[in-house]
């Protein structure tokens, strides 16, 4: 007899093979996303019913996945699903953004990516990841910040700062006004 954890995981990652499998085809519109969505749930996801992921995107582990209320996940991103993320509310991210929880360490001349290690990643609300961004392992991106288009996010970033580059560098503070003004001008093509 297997036992029950065991059942459970297996059909969680059967739902997740399945759900990278069938992304591109369950489309965008309303149903798509919420077969989506359900997919993501049977994986093992916590994701509400208010966020939603358009197509393309690969979670490697899906039930390490904690999602908060409206957040939306735009096409074509990759969650590196070894360690945990957690996206607060109202979180924003782009077209092909990468966030990575799995490292190595160093390992021996003969095989340097040694032992690999699991760092969680947690995105605070409100927050905004720009498209084909990507945020690596270890990495706290506060609420209401802005990562830039492209940027390589390495270290923390603080709540209500501007960050871009390679490595994203804080380029300014952003106050409610400057906020909401990025925001405005930004979210009709918003990546």
């Amino acid at each position: 007899m297997i036992p029950r954890p065991r059942v459970r995981s297996t059909l969680a990652r059967a739902a997740t093979h399945l759900l990278n499998s069938a992304s591109d085809l369950l489309g965008d519109d309303v149903v798509g996303r919420r077969l989506r969505s359900a997919l993501l749930r049977a994986s093992g996801a916590r994701l509400p019913r208010s966020s939603s992921f358009h197509g393309g995107t690969y979670f490697s582990r899906a039930a390490n996945l904690r999602v908060g209320e409206n957040c939306f996940v735009n096409r074509r991103c990759y969650f590196d699903l070894e360690g945990t993320v957690t996206l607060g509310d109202g979180v924003t991210i782009g077209h092909g953004v990468t966030v990575v929880t799995s490292t190595h360490a160093v390992g021996p001349t003969s095989h340097r990516a040694g032992a690999v290690t699991a760092r969680p990643v947690t995105v605070g609300r409100g927050a905004w990841i720009g498209a084909n961004a990507t945020v690596l392992p270890g990495v706290t991106v506060g609420p209401g910040a802005v990562v830039a288009a492209g940027a390589v996010v390495v270290d923390d970033v603080a709540p209500d700062t501007l960050v871009a580059g390679v490595p994203a560098r804080a380029v300014r503070r952003l106050d409610g006004a400057d906020a909401l003004e990025t925001a405005r001008r930004a979210r009709p093509t918003a990546g």
